[in-house]
């Protein structure tokens, strides 16, 4: 529980690292290429599988524990206030934390990641934009002699775009995937950015408690680092969320300043 919690929170950093992109005002140029590593590298697509693995063992072995602990004691607290003597509120409320975070995580993939997968076109752009921008083509580039220069549901390359360029299409217009753009348009709503908000406060109180929990669970206690660590946790716990929130934030009162 502790390793696969950890290795989350690595995970949290890297995306954390990748959407903090999108405050660049720049027409989604740098997060839309980052887009594009992350889901062409054949490195990060294996990785994608780790994640995926971490997701599951954590939960499974959360569902373990809580039905460990209630088997260690089948009759609740007379008084609630006994449970604060080993437990704070963090540490009660990890199972319920957890499961909402869990339901908004899916509902996030499904917004960004399975829009962006195996949702139509929204938007388009000439071959030599889809190239600058690092748009996803969405439907089959054909040049005069019928061969298919870039297929549907791919990233043009340079040598796609030079022999475009070299037949007078560069600035051909064709449907395309905007990652930058789905981002736009979905914080354009109030009530998705409150739900992206609230989750995050969610977020924030999950890790407040495992981030420190962890560690602990792997032997890593000792009286020189434990405040550290908590310090580090809390740091943890305020900072990612809020940045995480702020994109959401920022997308809502400045669409002329962050838009696709």
């Amino acid at each position: 529980m502790g390793i696969t919690g950890l290795f989350l929170v690595s995970f949290l950093f890297v995306h954390l690292g990748g959407n903090a992109l999108l405050f660049i005002p720049d027409n989604g140029e740098t997060f839309n290429a980052f887009v594009r590593f992350m889901t062409t590298n054949p490195l990060i697509k294996v990785l994608e599988w780790g994640l995926f693995a971490g997701f599951i063992v954590h939960i499974i072995y959360a569902a373990i524990l809580t039905r460990q602990n209630a088997a260690a004691r089948p009759t609740a607290y007379a008084f609630k206030g006994n449970q604060g003597k080993s437990a704070n509120w963090f540490s009660r409320n990890m199972g319920l934390t957890g499961t909402i975070f869990l339901v908004f995580l899916l509902s996030h993939i499904t917004m960004f990641w399975g829009a962006y997968k195996f949702g139509d076109s929204n938007g388009q752009a000439t071959l030599e934009q889809a190239y600058t921008f690092s748009y996803k083509v969405k439907e089959d580039v054909i040049v005069p002699d019928g061969t298919v220069i870039v297929k549907s549901g791919h990233y043009i390359d340079f040598e796609e775009l030079t022999l475009a360029r070299n037949m007078g299409l560069s600035t051909k217009p064709v449907a395309i995937k905007n990652m930058t753009g789905i981002v736009a348009d979905s914080f354009k709503q109030w009530w998705i950015v409150l739900l992206y908000v609230c989750a995050m406060v969610v977020l924030g109180l999950h890790l407040n408690h495992g981030f420190q929990s962890a560690f602990r669970s792997v032997g890593f206690v000792h009286s020189k680092y434990s405040g550290f660590l908590s310090k580090l946790g809390t740091g943890i716990a305020v900072v990612f969320p809020a940045v995480f929130a702020l994109m959401p934030i920022l997308y809502f009162l400045l669409p002329g300043t962050y838009s696709a």
